[in-house]
């Protein structure tokens, strides 16, 4: 294969590559965003149960 067929190749790897990473990179942030309203659900649950046990 020539240089150029190789250069073609690594371009289209790379674009691959680069889509792949994104798709996981996104699936990845909707993943932390939930984790993340859930652990706050809970902390503000916590939080309201003992302020109202304390009273």
């Amino acid at each position: 294969m020539s240089k150029q067929g190789y250069t073609v190749l690594g371009w289209i790897v790379w674009q691959v590559g680069r889509r792949v990473a994104r798709r996981k990179l996104a699936g990845a942030r909707v993943k932390l965003g939930v984790g993340a309203a859930v652990a706050i659900a809970l902390a503000v649950g916590i939080a309201a149960a003992r302020a109202g046990g304390e009273e």
